[in-house]
């Protein structure tokens, strides 16, 4: 599909939490979660329905079919990231995945000297399990800082004794892009591995090299068309080879004494107990539409309806954006300011008026904090938000504002 056909009202006619007429509200809080095409929701009771059972553990025949559907789905993953089947662990969420990294690969690397790089821009899923295990080792958390558009201040570079670089790919908050390639690139170039919390790109920008070339990758599904209680995490297999398991019990073990265990080969041993099955099967629908649609398709859309937001708010008095100024320097979402008014009461109102944004932190207080603003109130785009959905948040905002204030 090329972006000149991108039909915003056919791709919303999937969706059906977004096709019962009048009442059906403009959505336009799609970082917090996107909704899921009738393709997803009827997979995911078919799953139910026809392959109800545990994956891995059993020879009849529904549960073949249920263990043939779920590493169906670790395979879809694998290749719309260009990974390896087997670098794919399923987990509940980003956050657990991120965890899983910090526990499993960078703990056992690091100590009282060493450093662990995040950036300013950092969801806090990706700032305070490195906060932890500093704290728990005794090795300083170095944070690459921002400018006050919300960018990466360039050029920085990373501490001696780095062990790992905790980057996020695309700001939840503010929408700012990080150049994740010139970012791998610089951070391998000094030995440092490199995780990237692409949670708020996968589903908005085509993959680029430095998302192809990190040690490790993490989103959830429920951020790219997909269920919730479904994340991902691929490691490079050389690192998930050297990693030990931080959750164990059933599934994850090859053998069981009992004074001792010994662990399944990865990805299975960090996958304890009975995974999200029916997610990872119905999974396979989201990306088969992301695929379809084509990521750059969806981001020439994308950049269109974000360009009309930041042509409209400008005509408002009393709003300042927050974040990159151009289109371009941002994905997905836009985050907004009112002097001297509440962006809570705002969201209220807005809400009557049937348009749904969201206020406050966004997970993302440290950042925000340091750019002097406080809450915001953030508006953002799926690949189902029309420029007609833009306008109704433009008419609806002067009076959200006034209110407010």
């Amino acid at each position: 599909m090329t972006p000149a056909a991108f039909d915003a009202q056919a791709v919303r006619a999937r969706f059906p939490a977004l096709t019962g007429g009048a009442d059906v509200e403009v959505a336009l809080d799609n970082a917090a979660t996107t909704h899921r095409p009738q393709a997803v929701l009827d997979a995911l009771a078919h799953a139910y329905r026809e392959h109800n059972a545990n994956v891995h553990r059993a020879n009849h025949r529904t549960a073949r079919l249920a263990t043939e559907g779920y590493e169906r789905g670790r395979r879809a993953v694998a290749r719309f990231l260009g990974a390896e089947t087997g670098e794919v662990v399923f987990t509940r969420n980003a956050t657990e995945a991120i965890n899983l990294v910090a526990r499993s690969f960078a703990e056992p690397r690091t100590g009282r000297h060493d450093v662990i790089a995040v950036s300013a821009l950092e969801h806090h899923s990706n700032l305070v399990p490195w906060q932890q295990l500093c704290r728990r080792t005794g090795a300083t958390l170095h944070v690459l800082p921002v400018d006050r558009d919300g960018l990466l201040v360039e050029p920085w570079s990373l501490p001696e004794r780095t062990r790992l670089l905790a980057l996020t790919r695309v700001s939840n908050a503010l929408g700012s892009i990080v150049d994740t390639t010139a970012a791998v690139e610089r951070a391998h170039s000094a030995g440092v591995p490199v995780l990237l919390d692409i949670s708020q790109s996968v589903a908005h920008l085509p993959v680029d090299e430095g998302t192809r070339a990190a040690d490790f990758l993490a989103f959830s599904a429920h951020k790219a068309y997909g269920p919730f209680g479904l994340g991902m995490l691929r490691g490079r297999a050389a690192h998930l080879a050297a990693m030990e398991p931080v959750s164990f019990g059933g599934e994850m073990v090859s053998a069981v004494h009992r004074d001792e265990a010994t662990w399944q080969a990865p990805p299975l041993r960090f996958e304890a107990g009975t995974p999200p099955i029916a997610e990872a099967i119905a999974f396979v629908a989201a990306l088969d539409l992301l695929e379809e649609l084509t990521l750059p398709a969806i981001r020439a859309h994308e950049l269109t309806l974000l360009q009309r937001l930041l042509d409209g708010v400008a005509g408002v008095e009393h709003v300042r954006v927050v974040g990159p100024p151009r289109a371009e320097q941002r994905s997905g979402a836009l985050s907004l300011v009112i002097d001297g008014g509440d962006v809570a009461v705002a969201a209220g109102v807005l809400d009557l008026q049937g348009v749904a944004v969201r206020a406050g932190f966004h997970c993302a207080q440290p950042l925000l904090e340091e750019l002097g603003c406080g809450p915001t109130l953030r508006a953002s785009v799926a690949v189902y938000t029309s420029e007609q959905d833009i306008d109704a948040l433009l008419e609806a905002l002067p009076h959200a504002v006034a209110a407010s204030r």
